[in-house]
């Protein structure tokens, strides 16, 4: 079941990126509605996204499969010419 204290905003940036701001605890639950998001702004045609990860809580054992969905999405946008930064723990960015 989510959390109460999770959500999702979708904004723009000053740049033109999508701006996707997360609050709250990443369990699988949350997790698919974050894909679900990412995968509707990807659809929409946008390649410039942000995705704040600076307030949310993942637990040891999601940190994975958060990764892993967030290099899966990098590498949809990548594929359509675009970037996606991922501000956040370190330990949650595909990047590390």
């Amino acid at each position: 079941m989510l959390s109460p204290e999770f959500n999702i905003t979708v904004g723009l940036a000053s740049d033109d990126a999508v701006k996707v701001s997360v609050t709250g605890d990443l369990d699988p639950d949350s997790l698919g509605r974050l894909r679900a998001v990412l995968n509707g702004i990807l659809r929409a045609g946008h390649t410039k996204v942000v995705v704040d990860l600076a307030r949310t809580d993942a637990a040891d054992g999601n940190t994975k499969e958060i990764k892993e969905m967030l290099r899966r999405t990098l590498k949809r946008i990548r594929a359509q010419g675009g970037e996606m930064v991922v501000q956040g723990p370190a330990r949650v960015n595909p990047a590390h």
